[in-house]
């Protein structure tokens, strides 16, 4: 049976395991992410791949899921940890000899759900994750289209302003949403459960709702999906909401020769960032 490595490279943990065909982690380490010290990190992670028996699982590819803007292979920037420039692939495959890539986080997660998980039988599909930020990647024709965008950079026009989409629509955006108009809350999905009984929380959640559903019809109208799934810690409190964002994203294109908008929620949830890149490793040719 073939064994792979993966590494979750994300901006609160690091995860490295080692994971068969059937998904099953047969091992795996876990530590904080060391921050601002790039060769820090990587002896971190060089440390962290020696104490798995690797050799022992014939490993020989390894993919990697990271928090950042990951351009060719090559990491442009991890915001959340301080690191610019960072050629991991090569470093790794040169001290290892392992095939190596390494993709954004969220194109890791929509390949992972493209290829074990909620979309695997849609042939296009759009992954959307939206917890502190907003992120998001196509798949198309089964393959993942590895761009460097970053979806929650799009810019929107709210009274007469220019407005990050992630700035108005994760949760990050929903608690400073509901803050600027007097309602302290500690969590997003605070927002949701009080959007019926108070005042500022439904205001909050029109706009939200709103917005995102107009984001979704767009996607919807640019590449005509069969799916979009749906993840991150805002989708925590999808019971609140899922049902009215299908049905006003799918209201937005009622008039357009469109497939109706099909949501559904991600398989992956703790073990995202590892099955993410699980699949990208599965992929390397």
């Amino acid at each position: 049976m073939k064994n792979v490595m993966s590494i979750d490279l994300g901006g609160t943990n690091l995860r490295i395991g080692i994971v068969n065909e059937n998904l099953e982690i047969l091992d795996v380490r876990r530590e904080p992410t060391t921050k601002n010290d790039k060769e820090g990190l990587f002896n971190q992670i060089c440390r962290m791949i020696d104490s798995l028996d690797y050799k022992k699982y014939n490993i020989d590819r390894v993919g990697i899921s990271a928090c950042g803007l990951v351009e060719h292979d090559v990491v442009r920037i991890l915001p959340n940890l301080g690191i610019k420039d960072f050629d991991l692939k090569a470093m790794l495959e040169k001290r290892y000899g392992f095939k190596v890539e390494i993709k954004n986080d969220a194109n890791c997660t929509a390949l992972a759900e493209a290829s074990f998980g909620a979309t695997k039988d849609a042939r296009d599909s759009y992954f959307i994750t939206i917890s502190t930020g907003i992120g998001g990647c196509l798949i198309y024709d089964h393959k993942m289209v590895d761009l460097a965008f970053e979806i929650g950079h799009t810019s929107m026009l709210i009274d007469g302003k220019l407005v990050k989409f992630e700035n108005k629509c994760s949760g990050n955006g929903i608690v400073k949403s509901c803050k600027e108009l007097g309602l302290d809350i500690p969590h997003a999905g605070m927002m949701f459960e009080m959007k019926d009984t108070n005042e500022i929380a439904h205001k909050v959640y029109e706009e939200w709702i709103t917005l995102v559903s107009l984001f979704l019809a767009n996607t919807q109208m640019e590449f005509n999906l069969d799916k979009i799934v749906l993840s991150g810690g805002v989708m925590k409190s999808s019971k609140y909401f899922f049902e009215d964002l299908e049905k006003r994203a799918n209201d937005i294109i009622a008039t357009f020769p469109l497939k109706r908008i099909k949501l559904v929620l991600a398989k992956f949830d703790q073990d995202a960032g590892l099955m993410g890149g699980v699949s990208v490793a599965f992929a390397i040719q």
